[in-house]
This record gives structure tokens, C-alpha cells and sequence, in this order.
């Protein structure tokens, strides 16, 4: 008999599955079969996100890992899944795993060690959550962000064994779960226990209640881990949890209501301790969550049908510290139960304030401030407030809408800049305030409109009456949001952030239809959009020859050289911390100082999440780094030759029509692995592509061929990307939104 047959049932994306069976093949195990049950994705079918089919890469994977498939091609249902799974399985042993998981170095293998060990029924091990693909995750355990459960030796003991399945100590409403458990088969056939194919949701409770009732014996394995991955797309890929949105509530609590019933033990106190711990993990959710959303959720049914349900399910609750509130739920009382949920809320925000003062810590005051006062105070309809890239720079299309807000209606606006310099020279003079600083929350609070480039800050809560004016910042060429495929660095919910945030946005500004078509799929945005150009690209159009000479004189660069412009992006894989990115200049200044030093000097500009700065004290009056300089559009006028790689930069240089070039040294792991493009770098771009510093510099000194060359591409480029660009977006805008 084969020792352990791996159950997978699949109906999301290629690249999770190939890290769930990378991780298994990873373990090295022997004596196992893998079956993987393709749910609504016949094994020849093309995957929509990629040329590849499943068929080929379980191929890759079938030799090292036993493979046997079932395919169906009509989404038939986790439940029915695991049964088929179940129904072609010949192990001795049984172990669910998600096609979307993946397993920490030797997870299974610890398990498996112990089952032929001890022969027990039932073995399991700690299942993590993470929203980081496989390469992050792992780095974060080894880094100790995660910590898994410190287990002293290998326990049978039964209540410790539950306690993992119900995740006592997590705030989700998560009761109990298949996943990452060896289970002896013969339990299941001899007591014709399967997952009930009626349940769309939580089929794994009756399951896993069963299947505890009926084992005799446990363990447990030191350091086990199983990566359960949360799902960061909720609209292309939601799970069965963030499908059913707040239902999931209502349909959890019947759920854990009907299976309780289902409790078989032999053992009455068994039978109590699976009980208890799963009521533990029940009160932990009232305690930390259902209270919260009973207190402040806008849909009634928290306070109706789902505290009804509360009600009903508390039966079971006993903690003897919260004895009167448990006495009130399982009364109904609602008067008396918000009572003491208000009591518990001005207990912990006290305690919050006392510790915020005696740490003297400002930006929790400052935060407390605008959720208990500024948000009350009148919102002003005539205060407009702007920010650019965190409030590091007086730049962008911000900058652009509020000078023509100024010279226009000066008088009928109460101007607001978050600006962390406050020493930044602003024209017409309007309130300065640094990011989270108490005045920041005041004037975000009662602004009537926000103009901003990137997402809002995650602290901040858009009021009913205000409106979000979102320019964004680029025109895209790598994927983000919602159309990325791995996030590697940045916030692993950043899907979710991306999705969250446009949703209060009023409009959201395109420079293209191109533009248009993706922020809409990024953001999975469907407010308005007004593709009206970039107003930060008004000036490209509006400049002359005096302010050009302007600039230069005040970036204090040589009158008499040719300018070039160097603008790489950040990489996700080059960082100290997550959000805090390096710039490894792959450039050779030597050579280019003594090639083309006579007749030209580069200015160098980082992209905004780079936190290193250059030393360039080698190159003085060659090289300069302007990555602090507020306006890059000012950058775009002073040079006569861009080279960048994968930023956005090139769409918006391309209204000069001078030359660009791209230096994409790592294009081969940047566009597969890192973040993908939505167009074809190799033939669209309007310029040659580069991997060399000498190819570059020869490209520099032919750069009349250059501009010949590609005469027509960058004709189609411009056609297609700044046909809406005419120097007027500004106007436009403002008169779309503050309907002039």
C-alpha cells in the first residue's frame, strides 16, 4: 500500500499551483501518489493568464511527484473535489493541500515522520497565513516576522491537537480545517466519512468534526508549517470566504451550529474539550470582531439578523470573566449587550490614550485627534487640499491643477499643500503641512476635495460630502495592481489596498485611452475617469526657450553641454525593508565621463521609493543626482536625451519628441519574473533597446541615426500615447470637477 496519498484540487492560477507543487517536490518524499483534481479546468485547456497549459506544467512535475489527474471540466466544487480525490487515493494516509498552498521545508515530511513513528490517527501541523508568494514568505520566517507555534514535544494530547485546527487565537471566524493533516484513510472508509458535496462553504467542518470524533489518537508536529495563502485579488480571484462578503458571518455560525450536533466521541470529556475550543474560538471573534461591526458596521443586519445569530450561538460560551455579557447575549438583550460592548470600547480607548501620552507618542494622539474631533468638525466647501508622492514633492499633476486653481479663482479657494518641507517655495503662498502631522489631519478631515497621485494614506477616512480628485502618476508600462502576478517587496495586500482605495475615489484622470482601459483593470475602478491628458505634461507644451534657460540656471547645470537625462525605476527585489527600495546604478560613469564628458553631462533621477541617495563627488560637473528635485517635467525640458529602462518616464519625455533610449540590463528577469509589461518592450518602445554602458555610449554619439531610425515608431508611439496632450489638461479638469 502507497504510505500517503496528497490530495490537490485546483481551479485558480498556473503560478500557484507550480509553487504548491514545487513545494512538494521540495520535500523529496517517498512512498506517496499525488492526485490533483482539476476543477473546471480541463487539463488541456489553456490558462487565461498565460500561453502555457496546466497540462505542461504538471508535466514538468509528473515524474517527481507520482502525479494521477482528474479533470473536470465544469467547476464541480471543493467538496466534490476532495471526494474524488479521496475516491482514486490508495495511501495509507490522507493530506489535503490547497492548490494555491504551499509548504514550509520539510512541513510534511515532519508529519510524516511522526505517523510511521506513532501509527496515530490523526497528525497535524500549523497552517500560517500570508498574502507573500513562496521566495517572500520564506524569507520572512527565517527573518522571524512570523512565529510559528513553539511546541515543546510532540503532543497527543487532544485539546492541544484541536487548538490548531480551530486557530483559537486568530480573529477570523476560520472554525476548523482539513488542511495540513495527515489522516489515516481507514478512518475514513470504515466510519464513510467525505466532505458533504451540498455545502458550497465550510464543507470542511463536518468533515473535520467527524474525523476527530472518530480518531483515537493525535499528535501534533514541532514546527510544521503549512503557508495558507490569503488571497489578494478579490475581484479576479476571490476565495469562497471573500466571495460570500459579509454572509460569510451568517453562513459560518449555521454552519458551526448544525456540526456540533455531529460530534460523535466515545470519550464524553473529548467530546467537551473539541467543544470548548471551538466555542473558545467563537468568543474570540465576538470579543475582537463581531463587537466591533455590531458597534460601527452601517448594515443593519449587525445589529439584527447576524447579533440574533450571535445570540444564538453564545449557548455555548462560558468565559467566566465576561459572565453578565454572556448572560446578556444568551438573553437577547440587546440593550444591555451594547452596553457592555461600549463599556469594553471606552475601557480599551482610554487605555490607548494613556498609553499614547505616557509614550508621548504624537502620531497615535494626532490619529486619535481625527477620528474622535476632526472628523466631527464642518467640512469646508471651498478647501481644496493636494498632495504629491507622500508629500515629498511640490510636483506632478497636483501642482499643475493648483497653479491653474490659482491664477484662475484664487479667491474662492482655501488652499492646502502637504508638503514635509515646509521650506518648499509654493506659489500663492498656502497653508504647509508635513504628513501626519496634527494639522494634516485636520485639514484632510474637513477638505471638501483631495487631489492626490498616488492612493490615499491607509489612516485616513473619506467623509461622505468630500471628493477624491486621484491623477495617479504614470502612464503604465509595467503591470500594477490588480493585474500584477507577484509582489515580491512591497505590501503583499497591495491588491487589496489598490482595490479598497479607488473605490472612494470620484475621478480618476487618464492620459490616454490606453491608460484608461488599465487603470480600470489595476484598480478594478468602475467610478469616472476623465481622460484628459496628464496636467503635469501642460508644461511641456507651454514652456519657451526663456523658461527652459530659467530651469537650467536654477539647476545650476553647464549652458554649454547637451543634457541627458537618466530615469531608472526601483526594483522589488533590490530593498533594505519592504517599501524602502536601493538604486544600483548599472551605468559605468567612468565611461561615459570619458567618452562623452566634452560634449555632454547626465542627470541622474531616481524614482521616488528609492530611499538610497548617490555619491557622485567623482563625477562633479559631469554627473548630478536630482532624485530630490520636486519637478521632474522641469528635468524632461532641460535634456536633450532620455535613457531609462522601465519607467513610466518615456511616455510622458515622448510629447518633446527627443530621442529615447532604453537600458533594460535585466529585462529577461524584470519582465518574466518581477512585474510584466503591458506592452511589448522589444517593438513598441520608440527607441533601441540597450544592455551595455558601450552600447549606449554609441548610441549617444550616432544619435542623428538613432532619431532616424526610429522616425516612424516614435510617429506611432506619439499618435497613440499624447494625442490628447495640448499643454490644456488642467482646465479641462477643473472645469469637470469644480465645474467651472
Amino acid at each position: 500500500m502507497t504510505f500517503i496519498s496528497i490530495i490537490i484540487p485546483f481551479n485558480q492560477e498556473k503560478r500557484y499551483l507550480k509553487d504548491c507543487l514545487q513545494s512538494l517536490k521540495e520535500e523529496k518524499l517517498e512512498d506517496f501518489e499525488t492526485i490533483i483534481i482539476l476543477n473546471g479546468i480541463s487539463k488541456d485547456k489553456e490558462d487565461s493568464t498565460n500561453k502555457d497549459t496546466v497540462n505542461a506544467l504538471i508535466s514538468e512535475y509528473e515524474n517527481d511527484l507520482n502525479i494521477v489527474v482528474k479533470s473536470f471540466d465544469e467547476p464541480i466544487g471543493v467538496a466534490k473535489a476532495r471526494n474524488e480525490g479521496l475516491e482514486a487515493a490508495s495511501g495509507e494516509y490522507v493530506y489535503f493541500i490547497d492548490g494555491d498552498d504551499y509548504i514550509y521545508h520539510d512541513g510534511l515530511n515532519k508529519l510524516i515522520s511522526i505517523a510511521k513513528e506513532t501509527n496515530a490517527d490523526f497528525i497535524n501541523g500549523e497552517r500560517v497565513k500570508t498574502y507573500y508568494i513562496q521566495e517572500r514568505f520564506e524569507e520572512e520566517l527565517k527573518e522571524r516576522k512570523y512565529k510559528p507555534l513553539k511546541i515543546k514535544k510532540n503532543s497527543d494530547d487532544m485539546k492541544f491537537a484541536i487548538s490548531l485546527l480551530v486557530l483559537k487565537n486568530r480573529r477570523d471566524i476560520e472554525l476548523l480545517s482539513a488542511l495540513h493533516c495527515l489522516i489515516k484513510r481507514e478512518i475514513l472508509t470504515s466510519n464513510s466519512i467525505s466532505f458533504d458535496e451540498n455545502k458550497r462553504y465550510f464543507s470542511d467542518y463536518s468533515f473535520m468534526m467527524q474525523v476527530v470524533s472518530k480518531s483515537k489518537t493525535f499528535k501534533s508536529a514541532v514546527g510544521s508549517v503549512y503557508a495558507k495563502r490569503q488571497c489578494e485579488d478579490i475581484l479576479n480571484y476571490p476565495t469562497l470566504s471573500q466571495e460570500q462578503g459579509e454572509d460569510i458571518f451568517s453562513n459560518s455560525i449555521k454552519e458551526y451550529e448544525d456540526d456540533l450536533k455531529t460530534i460523535d466521541f466515545d470519550d464524553s470529556n473529548k467530546k467537551k474539550s473539541l467543544e470548548n475550543e471551538i466555542n473558545k474560538k467563537l468568543f474570540n471573534y465576538y470579543l475582537k470582531d463581531f463587537s466591533n461591526k455590531f458597534r460601527l458596521n452601517e448594515n443593519p443586519k449587525w445589529r439584527g439578523e447576524y447579533f440574533d445569530l450571535m445570540c444564538e450561538a453564545s449557548k455555548g460560551f462560558n468565559q467566566k470573566n465576561y459572565k453578565d455579557e454572556i448572560q446578556a447575549l444568551q438573553n437577547h438583550d440587546i440593550g444591555k449587550v451594547e452596553s457592555f460592548i461600549n463599556k469594553r470600547h471606552r475601557k480599551a480607548k482610554i487605555k490607548r490614550i494613556k498609553k499614547i501620552f505616557k509614550k508621548r507618542d504624537k502620531t497615535g494622539r494626532n490619529k486619535l485627534l481625527y477620528e474622535d474631533v476632526f472628523n466631527k468638525r464642518k467640512v469646508k466647501s471651498n478647501r481644496i487640499i493636494f498632495e504629491s508622492f507622500r508629500g515629498d514633492f511640490y510636483s506632478d499633476s497636483p501642482k499643475y491643477i493648483y497653479e491653474y486653481l490659482l491664477n484662475n479663482y484664487k479667491n474662492q479657494y482655501d488652499f492646502i499643500w502637504v508638503i514635509n518641507n515646509e521650506n518648499s517655495d509654493i506659489p500663492g503662498n498656502p497653508k504647509k503641512v508635513r504628513q501626519f502631522s496634527l494639522k494634516y489631519f485636520y485639514y484632510y478631515a474637513t477638505s471638501k476635495y483631495w487631489v492626490i497621485n498616488r492612493r490615499q494614506s491607509g489612516r485616513l477616512k473619506k467623509r461622505p460630502e468630500q471628493v477624491i480628485l486621484s491623477t495617479w502618476h504614470g502612464t503604465p508600462l509595467k503591470r500594477l495592481g490588480l493585474d500584477l502576478e507577484n509582489v515580491y517587496a512591497g505590501s503583499p495586500k497591495v491588491k487589496r489596498i489598490f482595490y479598497n482605495d479607488s473605490k472612494k475615489w470620484n475621478y480618476l484622470v487618464s492620459p490616454n485611452r490606453y491608460t484608461t482601459n488599465i487603470l480600470r483593470s489595476a484598480f478594478g475602478y468602475d467610478g469616472e475617469i476623465l481622460e484628459t491628458g496628464y496636467p503635469r505634461n501642460d508644461i511641456l507644451y507651454n514652456a519657451d526657450e526663456d523658461d527652459v534657460q530659467k530651469i537650467k540656471n536654477k539647476l545650476n547645470i553647464p549652458l554649454d553641454k547637451k543634457v541627458i537625462l537618466y530615469a531608472p525605476t526601483w526594483r522589488e527585489d533590490e530593498f533594505d525593508e519592504p517599501g524602502q527600495f536601493k538604486l544600483t546604478l548599472k551605468l559605468d560613469l567612468d565611461e561615459l565621463k570619458k567618452k562623452l564628458g566634452d560634449e555632454y553631462i547626465i542627470i541622474i533621477r531616481a524614482h521616488y521609493y528609492v530611499s538610497t541617495r548617490l555619491d557622485l563627488s567623482d563625477y562633479k560637473g559631469f554627473a548630478y543626482d536630482f532624485s530630490s528635485y520636486d519637478d521632474i517635467a522641469e528635468l524632461y525640458l532641460s535634456s536633450d536625451i532620455l535613457i531609462t529602462d522601465y519607467s513610466s518616464v518615456f511616455f510622458d519625455f515622448a510629447n518633446l519628441k527627443r530621442p529615447i533610449l532604453f537600458y533594460p540590463y535585466d529585462l529577461d528577469k524584470y519582465g518574466d519574473i518581477d512585474r510584466g509589461f503591458y506592452i511589448d518592450i522589444h517593438s513598441e518602445v520608440p527607441g533601441p533597446l540597450l544592455f551595455t554602458t558601450d552600447e549606449v555610449i554609441d548610441r549617444i554619439k550616432n544619435i542623428d541615426s538613432v532619431n532616424e531610425e526610429y522616425k516612424e515608431k516614435y510617429e506611432e508611439f506619439y499618435n497613440r500615447f499624447c494625442n490628447l496632450e495640448d499643454g490644456t489638461a488642467s482646465k479641462r479638469i477643473v472645469d469637470e470637477v469644480w465645474k467651472k
